[in-house]
């Protein structure tokens, strides 16, 4: 092969190689955005963390929902040590002075509690499932 055919063959497979790394770098940032885009929201409302969340006020909004999640998880915790230790649910969620808030940080609602199944819930619209 002669030296004019070599660097013909090498500029052609440098222009294919580019091409090749600017796909790839086209790729790695569309799959970066869509993690950023959908990964850290979760999808859903603005309370559980939705589309919104990526403004400041979602943010807020997130991290309370969290919030609420934590404050009820640590509900049920305290109610669960109080009918190991009571054998009975508490008569009211004011009586196992757990250090948690009894309301809600997204709506202010106070949290719901039977008192005869021992269940603890928010009413705060979005969530319901927690």
């Amino acid at each position: 092969m002669t030296a004019k055919h070599q660097l013909a063959s090498c500029s052609s497979e440098r222009g294919y190689l580019t091409l090749i790394g600017l796909l790839a770098a086209i790729v790695i940032i569309g799959i970066l955005f869509a993690l950023y885009a959908g990964g850290l929201t979760g999808g859903g409302s603005p309370e559980q963390g939705g589309p919104a969340a990526t403004t400041p006020g979602g943010a807020k909004r997130s991290a309370q929902g969290v919030l609420c999640r934590n404050n009820l998880s640590q509900l049920r915790t305290a109610i669960s040590i109080h009918t190991g230790s009571a054998g009975s649910f508490p008569t009211s969620l004011e009586e196992l002075n757990a250090g948690v808030s009894l309301r809600c940080p997204v709506g202010d609602e106070p949290y719901q509690y039977d008192s005869t199944t021992g269940q603890v819930h928010c009413v705060h619209p979005g969530h319901e499932g927690y």
